[in-house]
């Protein structure tokens, strides 16, 4: 058991009575530490033989929820009586598992990759109705439908070249028995609706924990529902929204967890920011959903009440310049400390990715690039220190590989991609090309140093300090997002790049932006003004800060 004391809230969560328990849980709220201990809590209603399934929306949150139950529960304890899986990996064990049932041929079945749809369509007839023909199979395959069904409902739609392309691809996936990712979620949701399967699952598992509920699918929503009918737990919050281009339906699931589960627990005392950051996010929270601020739960600890201000620089060669300045101050001072520079989109980070390349003072590490994931790295390395010397590259792939739970479908593509990199070295052999890989303390998400990332990749993390870079419009909002829905899930998915901070807070903004016909002046964010932060030109008042307080050690959460 850890050694964190649950606030009166908290505990509420976790120990409701309730069989079916709705708990809307704010960034920094202590959501997964809730979970943990809610998942202690229903341990106590298992039978002979039955486990508590949790089930998250990436490959992250489920390493985080498995390190926190660990945690709460002691390693022995949460392995056995405790499975987390990320919604994916759990549509894959249920068709592998029970995929004859329906037709397919298990023998050559080939899994997905996140490439593996762009690629097709390349192949099929690459052109500009490359996204819409993936948008037309994404929405087709939403729904519960046999291979046959697929091709019909393409077929009902209009004659266009996206749907002549969507053709062609599903073709040719049936015909290679190969599974794009969607395929994975719509086989498991006709398996786990047919009852007897249903059965299978609904009787080893008691109890079901859904992190992120805001994030699912109709889809993904009847996967868990199906998964558990005794006792069922939702966390997550509606403001943290910002999947609805992956087919996330946020307002039907939670009107629907809300039919399930009655009026939820609200959490609403913040752990992770300081009372400066938290006025910035609570000031943007306050515009998507008026009476949604947090209080800070430890106001006292923050040395200086933490730090935000907004920088404003001439263009993206200056800001990338400043901010590494800035992050050699701050890794000076406080050489634990984790700095997230988070961007809307990644094009925006390229100045900035360009001048960490090089950096030797610290690590970096870039969040896109599989050969910097601190646990595909350990693993690589572990499994390569037990081959013999001068094994290939090629052969300590295999070995990786074929280490892992075939289900983990995120997992292989990760090894794939960082065994890709490895390639394009001249290293003789796995051990030596593996020498060059920097480590990363595969015990931490978050560890010391700079973070690279945008803010898809980074929710549910938090970092010691937050750049969030390029408050302009174009970029966030972006151009295709500046109305309707798709601008309120941009303001969301500002909502959640600030939300990381812990300590301090920087948003950045740029006089001049690169566009496709050269640089422009560019025009600050609509959403600028509302933060309510103090204007510079300069990093000496960060520095200033640093000198000042950040000594002082930072409360961890």
């Amino acid at each position: 058991m850890n050694g964190f004391s649950l606030s009166k809230e908290q505990l509420d969560a976790a120990t409701s009575s309730k069989s079916h328990l709705l708990i809307i849980a704010p960034p920094g709220c202590g959501k997964t530490e809730v979970l943990a201990h809610r998942a202690a809590h229903q341990i106590g209603h298992l039978e002979r033989n039955q486990r508590v399934l949790a089930l998250t929306f990436t490959k992250r949150a489920r390493s985080n929820l498995e390190e926190r139950l660990r945690s709460v529960l002691g390693h022995t304890k949460a392995r056995r009586q405790i499975v987390v899986h990320n919604l994916h990996g759990f549509a894959t064990q249920v068709v592998l598992g029970h995929g004859r049932t329906i037709g397919l041929d298990m023998n050559e079945l080939v899994l997905p990759k996140t490439s593996t749809m762009r690629r097709a369509m390349e192949a099929a007839g690459r052109g500009s109705a490359m996204y819409e023909a993936e948008r037309v199979l994404s929405e087709i395959k939403r729904a519960p439908l046999s291979d046959a069904e697929v091709l019909t409902a393409i077929r009902q739609r209009v004659p266009t070249q996206a749907i002549e392309l969507a053709e062609r691809v599903e073709r040719s996936r049936q015909e290679t028995n190969q599974l794009h990712y969607d395929d994975l979620l719509r086989h498991a949701q006709r398996l786990l609706r047919i009852p007897a399967i249903a059965r299978l699952y609904q009787a080893h598992f008691n109890a079901v924990l859904i992190d992120e509920f805001q994030d699912l699918s109709m889809q993904q929503l009847d996967l868990a529902l199906l998964s558990c009918t005794s006792r069922r737990t939702f966390a997550g919050d509606p403001l943290q929204g910002i999947y609805s281009w992956a087919g996330a339906a946020p307002a039907e699931v939670e009107a629907e967890v809300q039919r399930t589960c009655g009026q939820p627990i609200r959490l609403r005392e913040s752990y992770r920011s300081s009372p400066k950051v938290l006025d910035v996010v609570n000031a943007v929270s306050e515009q998507v959903y008026p009476g949604s601020s947090l209080v800070s739960a430890q106001s006292q600890l923050w040395p200086g009440g933490g730090y935000s201000a907004a920088l404003v620089l001439s263009d993206g060669a200056a800001e990338a310049e400043v901010l590494r300045r800035v992050a050699r101050s701050i890794m000076e001072r406080a050489p634990e400390a984790s700095i997230g520079i988070i961007t809307r989109a990644g094009w925006r980070r390229k100045n900035i990715d360009s001048a960490f390349a090089e950096e030797t003072a610290f690590l970096v590490r870039r969040w896109d690039l599989a050969i910097d994931d601190p646990g595909i790295v350990a693993l690589i390395q572990s499994t390569v220190a037990t081959l013999p010397h001068g094994s290939s590259i090629g052969n300590a792939r295999l070995a990786v590989l074929k280490s892992l739970d075939p289900a983990d479908v995120d997992a292989r593509e990760l090894v794939d991609d960082a065994f890709d990199t490895l390639e394009q070295g001249e290293a003789a052999s796995a051990k030596v090309a593996v020498k060059s890989i920097k480590s990363f303390d595969p015990k931490q998400s978050v560890g010391p140093g700079v973070h690279l990332l945008n803010a898809h990749t980074g929710k549910g993390q938090q970092f010691d300090w937050v750049f969030a870079i390029g408050l302009e419009e174009g970029h966030l909002p972006g151009r295709r997002n500046s109305a309707g829905d798709a601008l309120a899930e941009e303001q969301r998915v500002l909502l959640v790049m600030l939300s990381r901070a812990r300590h301090g807070l920087v948003v950045t903004g740029t006089r001049m932006t690169d566009g496709a016909y050269g640089p422009y002046q560019a025009t600050p964010s609509r959403w600028w003004s509302g933060l309510g932060l103090q204007h510079s030109s300069t990093a000496s008042d960060i520095e200033a800060h640093l000198d000042a307080d950040l000594t002082a050690a930072a409360p961890k959460t």
